[in-house]
């Protein structure tokens, strides 16, 4: 008797599966912590880890009778692209982090964290300047808008999306070790769109990033 070979889900089918597990629904776990599937679940999306964490975590948040739509959509229009990891190009994930801060900076509301002088921090990020060679004006303005960030309490409510843009501006411009954690700053800067913004504009946002993955890898 020949044994069928089992075939893997549709992206779609398989991103909607796992946008109903209970990992998603914890307000801290979902945007520093990896699920267990990762990132075997990640290669069967056909994304990168990272970006198939925010894609995900976008999906648990949309009420379960749009999902499909909206997992339909970004399929139907995502480049057609072998995923990658991205591990080792420490530069590249910087850049791609400060793009995506850049998308949700707004959400934060704070126009004295979001002053000119971080605007131009991040768009150099983006751009990959050394960051090592900024003017010291430069430095006290950032270093005042990480201790407002960090020091205030709403700031530390996970379910608060202008926190979590917040604290993802931190991480590209501060981040916690030698490399940024590239997979949180896309989960707390798609969960700030997801909760704040229409949902044509967190499905561009999303496939703003996966063009960012793309561009990279070529």
């Amino acid at each position: 008797m020949i044994e069928r070979r089992r075939r893997d889900p549709p992206p779609v089918d398989l991103a909607l599966r796992l946008a109903r597990q209970r990992f998603w629904k914890d307000e801290r776990l979902r945007l520093i912590a990896t699920h267990h599937d990762w990132p075997d679940a990640a290669w069967g999306l056909h994304l990168e880890p990272e970006l198939a964490h925010a894609f995900v975590l976008v999906l648990s948040r949309l009420p379960k009778a749009s999902r499909a739509d909206f997992a339909e959509a970004f399929y139907g229009v995502r480049r057609n692209r072998r995923a990658f990891d991205l591990t080792a190009t420490s530069e590249t994930r910087l850049a791609i982090a400060a793009t995506v801060v850049l998308h949700v900076l707004e959400l934060v509301e704070r126009p004295d964290i979001c002053t000119e002088r971080v605007v131009d921090l991040l768009h150099g990020a983006a751009q990959r300047d050394d960051l090592t060679r900024t003017p010291p004006t430069a430095l006290g303005d950032l270093r005042k808008a990480l201790a407002r960030i960090r020091l205030e309490l709403d700031y530390e409510d996970p379910s608060d999306p202008r926190g979590a843009a917040a604290l993802a501006l931190a991480e590209v411009l501060d981040p916690a070790s030698d490399v940024v954690a590239l997979q949180e700053v896309l989960a707390r800067a798609a969960f700030a769109a997801v909760e704040r913004c229409e949902r044509s504009r967190v499905l561009g946002f999303l496939l703003e990033a996966d063009g960012l993955f793309a561009e990279a890898s070529e």
